[in-house]
């Protein structure tokens, strides 16, 4: 097949632009302008057209056998499947592939990926054309812009080919069909059940503030809300920011995560509705998804190893990886008339590799045989046989700290989890500290796998190599099944000093953390503290991830097309007809063992509906 390298500049200005629009909205606006795009041919190198010179030069390719390659493909292929009708043969997209290959600290941006690849920075002249058209522009600025956007397809072809070097063949066809799940949209919405969540969502903001006799702007304000949680006896934490000390106000900052579990009633109103005033994420997303549908099908933004251990993570302003599990954002989404959507789901996939690499091989036989998973440490905390039918409680504590403690948590992280559990588990700190007890009593297995991974930390620090398990390390990294690398490359044995232990306090780290030296490594936010147990949960998440990518690659061979990914999940469309024959084959091929790990059960679950419930 013919490489075809694209690269499309297009119109915008100041209140027209992607860094304050959706990707989707930006392209489908009436604003939206090509000033042309750079093509490079394998044939006769790469050439600039515009107007209706572009038109016939798209026109004129043999997309049914083209294989298109772009940086950020989503963007470009959105371009051309929107306003010109095309759909190439296959999508390559190096910024996909730079995110699998590099650690995830450096930005995949092309100027940077030039960079990292030893070309010099773009040349495209953007602030030359910001607010003006195509026709508005001087034919020497028009020259830099044709001139630019040549240079970056040249860029984006010897950056593929550097990296095609390495990268995996297997994961290819992941980047094709993680690309086609925003350029070719097919989702449709239920607009008046979006409206219904963004009403819910404001009358329980309203509602909330006034049970607390407030008004919005008290919690919106940093220095307000703060004075609020001092007239309640409670010291606001903070943490390092850009110019120096902020409030640690952020959902996911421990401060505030505690204040949603505080057992102050007051506090934790207070803490909800802080959080439901700033962030209002359900109401957020169904405003987005709600114009976004009334626009067309809706396209699903995956980043494609977004994620340290390779998985997909959200973009686009919506993050379609953890919508809430039963809420009405999900009942919102559906299939297009004349067919269904089928969800398949890995059951409990986390935990049986976690189990089969430690090689707990009594809890991989209650799998194989059928058995719960769960009643075991359950049963060993409260010291009598629990059964799923006549203690469905315990038997609920019992799968919460299954799946929580396999990866090393303490006991104030374990009752946290339950406190948080549906519906809560309310324990202390020290009923926690017992929960973990019965779990490693019950798991030496899953423990002594903990201590050998903090000994395949000093592997990865001193580029030693070896085989474990399924994966094998090897250049600072681990290279899983599939070819594809974790990377450790900055990983290092760090001694805090005193201003950083200063500062660590301060931001609400754990003293252990705070003051013993330990492993850590770079992450787009900084540094991220690594121990064993901190591994063992990156590696089994990354073949969690390496399973699903197969999986939906065997049902991609058979004509099968994921509309999306949650995780552990695939969904796909299938006809109403052949819905019920096609989703049961589907699951059966999704519980396939890999040839990695042949003989460990796997199991799954699902649902068939009009809707993606």
């Amino acid at each position: 097949m013919n490489i075809i390298t694209l690269d499309f500049e297009t119109f915008f200005s100041d209140d027209y632009m992607l860094k304050k629009m959706m990707m989707e909205a930006y392209i489908r606006d009436p604003r939206f302008e090509a000033h042309g795009a750079a093509v490079r041919y394998p044939k006769y190198g790469t050439r600039w057209f515009s107007g209706t010179e572009l038109i016939e030069a798209l026109q004129e390719l043999p997309w049914e056998e083209t294989v298109c390659l772009c940086h950020h493909a989503q963007f470009d292929g959105f371009i051309l499947s929107h306003h010109y009708g095309i759909k190439p043969a296959c999508w390559l997209d190096t910024l996909s592939m730079f995110r699998l290959v590099h650690p995830s600290h450096l930005s995949a941006s092309l100027d940077n990926v030039r960079q990292v690849y030893g070309l010099p920075s773009k040349r495209t002249p953007y602030e030359k054309f910001k607010g003006r058209h195509w026709h508005e522009l001087s034919l020497e600025v028009q020259q830099e812009i044709a001139t630019g956007s040549c240079d970056e397809v040249e860029s984006i072809w010897r950056i593929f080919n550097e990296m095609m070097k390495t990268f995996p063949h297997e994961e290819l066809p992941v980047i094709d069909a993680t690309i086609r799940m925003f350029t070719e949209p097919v989702l449709e919405a239920d607009i008046e059940l979006l409206g219904k969540v963004w009403s819910d969502e404001a009358r329980a903001k309203a509602r909330k503030l006034r049970e607390l006799a407030l008004d919005e702007r008290d919690l919106q304000s940093n220095e307000l809300f703060a004075s609020l949680l001092r007239a309640e006896g409670v010291e606001a934490e903070t943490k390092a920011g850009k110019n120096g000390a902020i409030y640690a106000f952020a959902k996911t900052d421990s401060f505030m995560q505690d204040l949603l579990e505080h057992e102050d009633e007051h506090l934790r109103a207070l803490a909800e509705a802080r959080l439901g005033v700033k962030s209002t994420i359900d109401q957020t997303r169904a405003e987005r998804l709600g114009w976004m549908a009334s626009r067309g099908a809706m396209p699903v933004y995956l980043a494609y190893a977004g994620a340290h251990t390779t998985r997909w993570s959200g973009g686009d302003k919506v993050n379609w990886q953890n919508f809430r599990r039963g809420g009405l954002l999900r009942k919102s989404i559906k299939a297009p008339e004349g067919f269904k959507l089928a969800k398949i789901d890995l059951s409990q996939i986390e935990c049986r590799i976690l189990n089969y690499v430690a090689g707990q091989w009594d809890k991989i036989e209650e799998f194989r045989s059928g058995k719960d998973p769960y009643v075991g440490v359950a049963s060993a905390f409260y010291g009598f046989p629990v059964t799923k039918l006549n203690h469905p409680g315990e038997r609920q504590a019992g799968k919460v700290v299954e799946l929580q403690a396999g990866y090393g948590s303490g006991g104030p992280k374990i009752a946290a989890s339950l406190r948080r559990a549906d519906p809560p588990i309310l324990i202390t700190d020290e009923e926690g500290t017992h929960w973990r007890d019965a779990y490693r009593d019950t798991h030496p297995a899953v423990v002594e796998l903990w201590r050998e991974a903090g000994q395949r930390l000093s592997w990865l620090n001193g580029g030693l190599e070896g085989q474990w398990g399924p994966v094998k390390i090897k250049n600072h990294r681990i290279w899983l099944p599939n070819g594809a690398p974790l990377i450790y490359d900055t990983l290092e044995w760090h001694e805090p000093s005193i201003e950083e232990i200063e500062q660590a306090f301060t931001r609400g780290v754990p003293d252990w953390k705070a003051r013993n030296p330990h492993w850590r490594f770079r992450v787009r936010k900084g540094w991220a503290i690594i121990h064993g147990a901190y591994l063992v949960e990156n590696l089994i998440q990354a073949l969690a991830r390496v399973i699903i990518s197969q999986a939906m690659l065997r049902l991609r061979a058979h004509g099968i097309r994921t509309v999306l990914t949650e995780h552990d999940s695939l969904v796909f469309l299938v006809d109403n007809d052949k819905g019920v024959e096609l989703y049961e084959w589907a699951k059966r091929e999704v519980c396939r063992s890999p040839t990695w790990m042949p003989d460990i059960p796997i199991d799954c679950e699902g649902v068939l509906d009009e809707r993606y419930s």
